[in-house]
């Protein structure tokens, strides 16, 4: 079994690198030439042109959302029906891709890809989602299984809500800890010292959610009850937008809070409070 990789971003290079790891020949390439042969070269896959990758008993194409039905129509007429195509967006089910003549599927790892090597490295344990061919999820899982993770059906419709939970987390995690960060610059904090500082935090946080579960896990002023903290944290954000995030967060732990039996009494003043 080979499998041909179109598109030699991170999560293209990433997939190079862990499915020739588990010993598949791999066939890496790119609109430019330049692009393949970089992956080629950090993951031991060989680079080719787009075509001959696109006659791969597997293809997947690790493009960018918008270019995957491109790419894929540019393919279409080298494709049989013995073969199965798999794209890898977490927002757009397998669908969109549904027209080629081969098995379609969408398969897309629940992970952070910021660095390929690192990606590759700690790919054990990830899960991936599947939606599509129901002929084509054997060999998916097949593959999957060979690099020590775990697949999970989803349905089309659902790919959005899906995509949704997963940029909550990871994107709005990375923004919410820039924003912390800069606010403890602005006192006078290092660079350093809010950096260790906050990632020592959400490493806490992490091992709590595991621990105990999200709705265990949460502790800080609104568990407690406590509305003066949060009118005097109100009373010292100056940006308006900030202040609507502040408050749509704090409406949404507010539930969570609720769920750990925080009385009515102190639900009313919180609520109150963000409402003034």
């Amino acid at each position: 079994m080979n499998i041909g990789i179109i598109g030699a971003g991170r999560v293209g290079l990433t997939l190079s690198i862990v499915f020739k790891r588990a010993g598949f020949s791999v066939l890496v390439a790119s609109r430019k030439r330049v692009s393949a042969e970089k992956a080629s070269r950090i993951s031991n896959a060989r680079a080719v042109e787009i075509p001959e990758a696109a006659k791969a008993d597997i293809v997947f194409l690790t493009v960018p959302d918008s270019e995957i039905v491109n790419v894929a129509r540019s393919i279409e007429n080298v494709l049989n029906k013995k073969q199965t195509v798999v794209h890898t967006s977490g927002v757009f089910s397998s669908e969109i891709i549904s027209f080629l003549p081969s098995r379609t599927c969408a398969l897309h790892p629940l992970k952070s890809f910021s660095d390929p090597i690192l990606s590759a490295d700690t790919i054990s344990g990830t899960l991936f989602t599947f939606d599509g061919d129901e002929s084509a999820f054997s060999v998916i899982s097949y593959l999957v299984e060979k690099i020590g993770d775990r697949i999970v059906k989803i349905k089309p419709s659902d790919k959005p809500v899906y995509h949704l939970a997963a940029v909550l987390t990871a994107n709005y995690t990375v923004t919410l800890f820039s924003i912390s960060k800069d606010m403890l610059e602005a006192i006078g904090f290092t660079d350093k010292d809010a950096n260790d500082a906050l990632l020592n935090l959400i490493s806490g946080v992490v091992r709590n959610i595991k621990n105990r579960g999200a709705v265990d896990a949460l502790t800080g002023p609104i568990v407690r009850g406590d509305a003066e903290t949060l009118r005097l944290h109100l009373m010292h954000i100056e940006d308006k937008n900030l202040e609507t995030i502040y408050k749509s967060l704090a409406f949404a732990t507010l539930k969570i809070a609720k769920k750990q039996g925080l009385s009515e009494d102190k639900i009313r003043k919180i609520e109150e409070v963000l409402n003034g």
